[in-house]
């Protein structure tokens, strides 16, 4: 079987890595494109896998323009390489072009609150598989799987963190220290969302000092006042880091569902959740600090990260084997 893997954020590599690499022992052909996009690109190559960028990443109402851009160039490239089923997450940017192609449409998914890609997405999908957790009944073509997508790659076996790695970025063994991420506010269900404040999250930086280093990770380019936190680092090396820290606060919600399971003490500060935010919340492994309220009162609120280990790996033996239902649901399709 020809299969083709679409790769809309880095993520999605971290994703489909595991699967790829299954799939191309058990013999099948494994196709990769991608958008352009530099972080992507960079995971991509340091794990060895081939791929062809099919469209310019864009941002906001532009969206509309790559969506286009990507289905059109994609549509050829399906063809070309006799593809018989088209897999991705979320699959706004897949379904069209591969049904045009006459290829079956795998769309992974989590995020409930991206309604409007959803719409223009799940009615052109062959299956849409999510989190047990996602709510709703998505009709005879829903499968669902008990966990969530980051245990596709921080699962034990698939993830073993290295402790030399915070050395590289000068962060010191002695001297605990915070990872912030800051969204770029770029993706469709962003839009009309409000962050914190630029004088909030400066007092959040001071209040992370006085706990030790502060490694600001952004997702695009942060405001001039918050530059002077972050440093380059080599994506590959994020989730060791995460691993390591003192405590991770962040707008991304897959960011702060990778600390949850990693057992990393996690303030989550965007008002959009996702239908697993709050099973995270309920779990007691992640702690919510929306915008307007007192982030540095929710920081001292965060529990201790050796209880938090403990709770977390209970929690991630209970799941499904993420890659393996994955690996194992596309290639029944064959038979």
């Amino acid at each position: 079987m020809n299969i083709h893997v679409d790769i809309g954020h880095p993520s999605d590599v971290h994703f489909f890595r595991h699967a790829m690499a299954a799939w191309r022992e058990h013999g099948h052909g494994v196709f990769t494109t991608c958008r352009g996009i530099p972080v992507a690109q960079q995971l991509l190559e340091g794990f060895g896998i081939v791929y062809e960028v099919v469209s310019r990443k864009r941002a906001g109402l532009a969206l509309g323009l790559e969506l286009i851009e990507h289905a059109a160039r994609l549509w050829p490239r399906l063809r070309k390489n006799r593809i018989d089923l088209s897999v991705s997450f979320g699959g706004t940017f897949t379904v069209h072009a591969a049904l045009l192609a006459g290829c079956r449409r795998v769309v992974f998914y989590d995020t409930d609150t991206a309604t409007a890609a959803n719409r223009i997405t799940y009615p052109f999908a062959s299956h849409i598989v999510t989190p047990a957790v996602y709510p709703g009944n998505l009709g005879r073509k829903h499968r669902t799987y008990r966990g969530l997508k980051e245990l596709a790659y921080l699962q034990p076996g698939r993830f073993s963190a290295d402790a030399s790695v915070p050395a590289k970025y000068g962060l010191d063994g002695d001297t605990p220290y915070s990872v912030v991420r800051f969204s770029a506010w770029e993706a469709s269900h962003d839009m009309g969302l409000e962050t914190a404040a630029l004088e909030d999250k400066l007092e959040l930086m001071a209040a992370l000092q006085r706990r030790g280093n502060v490694l600001v990770v952004p997702e695009g380019r942060p405001p001039p006042e918050l530059a002077a936190f972050c440093r380059p680092i080599e994506p590959q090396d994020f989730h060791h880091l995460l691993y390591h820290a003192g405590c991770c606060v962040t707008e991304g919600a897959s960011t702060a569902s990778e600390a949850a399971v990693l057992g990393t003490p996690v303030l989550y500060i965007n008002p959009l959740q996702p239908c697993y935010i709050p099973w995270l919340v309920r779990e007691g492994l992640l702690s919510l600090s929306p915008p307007g309220d007192d982030m540095r009162a929710a920081l001292d609120r965060l529990p201790r990260k050796d209880e938090l280990r403990e709770k977390a790996s209970a929690f991630v033996a209970a799941q499904d084997d993420v890659t393996a239902f994955v690996v194992d649901f596309v290639e029944n399709l064959q038979r």
